[in-house]
């Protein structure tokens, strides 16, 4: 097996489930980590890692229903010495538990894979899986897992549990002002303008019911000190001008300056109205019925603009070995984990073509980035390009001089009970120095990526914000981030760099108390009647506040969604079973857990609470009941 340059283990030992494009058939990948710590009982002293792409090509009726489908395993696998495979396979089951063979590669006992070098790549299919299988799959993926057997190991040697899935489409377009209604003659700018779009859909129907665009535009050839004042998505035809469908933040309040007239911006935009919601499924419809264009201040009515074509699977750049590299005039080289390319592709920094070698069965690829780009303190957007020029959504590299790198280290935890994991989509506290000049606070969703001048990237994918002050950041882990260990790098206004790392879960059990400490009274609300919750439960010092047995609560956590099992709850010595364990609608990040103290527990007095998700116990939090 050929090696990539910068590659390393653990990027190998990453999962993409992938489901193929067609007509009524949607493409969502799921990104994971398998090891040996995760089978049940875990596997001690085994150095193992895996990864696999595992593509499902899921067939719908014209009623959504699904009829059939394939899926393909393709990865590697890194053992110490020779191994015997004897199994590849996706199994039902949560993270606690083994679970039946339900999706089977075709490795048995009775033909197994031998790799005498315990290294190597596995690429097979089953053509005709269950579409019961593929149904549950879709609705409940933290239901599944994948594993790997050997002679060893027969009952599994490493595993990971599927988190969620992503919908990738893409197009990548030429933007000019020659394209405006009307043209506007003089201007010689240009863009490239990437619009990536990832759609949630209902897993029973196929329909659109949520999601996110993401802009990617490198634009070159403007005027000197440009301000540039939108960037949008409109619902229009070639030759008219049409109103603002999709809007990203830039706007005349919130400008972007350019000193050379020549750079790159990125921005998601998740898809929160319905107006938003309507759109999305008209422009993955008719993609043809909508442009793209970006702003300035001296052509407010759109500089450049492109038509949209048809969407199709862009390529991903799923993982990088660096987020971060020092100012300076050498080459640097880094490795990439990509998946969605051919033997075409290539590889743009801030839309710059440079140097990379291919690996097309691991999707490694060995990139240089030139001594030019990173020449300057700033960031660079990494994007891979297919032979059909559709691009990615951007892996950013921050750049900076050492000597604007923090010497205090950037430390994360849960910002409920302040623990070492954190789970995608959950909310977080950094704790360092010089990471902003001033506290700021989001004061509107979706929340901003930038608070103070300050941005913190988490595997080179920026974080929504929710705080920043000199010495705390509170953001949330974006929901792409993989499980497993995560690079965390914050950039503050004066260009301080503070750099960290992240223990990435699939859940990590954490409830928010009224103290904000972690301990004591939960920050939770009551209700007599299950309708108006209007009890407070804890005093701000975190002492309880009685409330009545057979009362409602709700209760609010962080690192819940994504659980596989399901919760469980004792509340003194009694077991309560939450009615509702999700996320709550109002609050990105924010969980909740609604809950009855039974009416047997009348008289108890002080007790304490906590509950079980996924093998992990919450913090404990302290009820009184009269």
């Amino acid at each position: 097996m050929r090696r990539t340059v910068g590659f390393t283990a653990s990027l190998l030992a990453l999962l993409l489930l992938a489901f193929s494009i067609s007509v009524k058939a949607e493409t969502v990948t799921a990104v994971q980590y398998l090891s040996p710590a995760n089978e049940v009982p875990p596997i001690a002293g085994l150095n193992a890692t895996g990864g696999f792409a595992v593509t499902v090509v899921v067939n719908r009726d014209a009623n959504g229903a699904i009829t059939g489908g394939a899926v393909t395993f393709l990865g590697t696998v890194t053992f110490p010495g020779a191994v015997t495979i004897t199994g590849l396979h996706i199994h039902e089951a949560n993270i606690t538990v083994n679970g039946g063979v339900v999706i089977d590669s075709g490795i048995t006992a009775g033909s197994p894979l031998v790799l005498a070098s315990g290294s190597g790549l596995i690429n097979l299919a089953n053509t005709n899986p269950n579409v019961a299988v593929l149904g549950r799959l879709l609705r409940n993926p933290k239901g599944f897992y994948v594993n790997l057997h050997t002679t060893v190991n027969p009952g599994g040697a490493i595993r990971g549990q599927i988190v969620r899935f992503v919908e990738s489409q893409a197009v990548t377009l030429q933007m000019s002002p020659a394209n405006e209604v009307p043209p506007i003659p003089g201007l010689a700018a240009t863009g490239t303008g990437t619009i990536t779009v990832n759609p949630t859909r209902n897993a029973d129907t196929g329909e659109i019911i949520g999601g996110a665009v993401t802009f990617t535009i490198q634009y070159q050839d403007f005027p000197a000190n440009t301000t540039f004042t939108g960037l949008h998505i409109h619902e229009g035809a070639a030759g008219a001008n049409a109103g603002v469908v999709i809007g990203t933040p830039l706007s005349g309040a919130n400008p972007l300056q350019s000193a050379t007239g020549r750079g790159s911006v990125s921005i998601e935009v998740p898809i929160t109205t319905a107006a938003q919601l309507g759109a999305l499924r008209r422009m993955v419809a008719n993609p043809a019925g909508f442009y793209a264009n970006l702003h300035t201040s001296v052509n407010t009515g759109g500089a450049v603009r492109a038509q949209l074509t048809s969407l199709a699977a862009p390529p991903v750049v799923q993982q990088s070995t660096t987020y971060f590299l020092e100012t300076g005039s050498a080459d640097a080289p880094i490795g990439l984990l990509v998946t969605g390319i051919d033997l075409a592709s290539t590889v743009l920094v801030n839309g710059q073509l440079v140097m990379a070698s291919l690996d097309i069965n691991t999707g490694g690829l060995g990139v240089i980035i030139p001594g030019a780009l990173r020449a300057n303190a700033g960031t660079l957007h990494v994007q891979a390009r297919n032979a059909q020029g559709v691009m990615s959504a951007p892996l950013t590299i921050v750049v900076a001089a050492a000597a604007s790198v923090n010497a205090t280290a950037l430390a994360t935890t849960d910002a409920a009970r302040f623990g070492n994991l954190a789970a995608p989509e959950a909310i977080v506290a950094g704790f360092g120095t010089r990471l902003a000049s001033q506290v700021a606070v989001a004061t509107s969703q979706p929340l901003p990526t930038a608070l103070d001048g300050t941005s913190v990237y988490v595997n080179g994918v920026l974080a929504r914000l929710f705080f920043v002050s000199p010495l705390q950041i509170n953001y949330l882990v974006p929901a792409e981030t993989v499980v497993g260990p995560a690079a965390v790098v914050a950039v503050a206004r004066d260009g301080t760099v503070s750099r960290g790392a992240l223990n990435v879960s699939q859940s990590a059990s954490a409830v928010f108390t009224s103290n904000s400490l972690g301990t004591g009274a939960p920050a939770a609300v009551a209700s007599t009647d299950g309708q108006n919750f209007n009890i407070r439960m804890g005093n701000p010092d975190g002492t309880p506040i009685e409330v009545g047995a057979g009362n409602f609560v709700q209760l609010f956590g962080t690192g819940l969604r994504y659980g596989s099992t399901a919760m469980t709850m004792t509340i003194g010595a009694t077991a309560v079973t939450p009615s509702f364990v999700g996320a709550q609608p109002d609050l990105a990040g924010l969980d909740q857990v609604n809950l009855q103290i039974p009416a047997s527990m009348a008289g108890a007095g002080l007790v304490n609470l906590t509950f079980t998700l996924d093998g992990k116990n919450s913090n404990p939090v302290q009820l009184r009941i009269r």
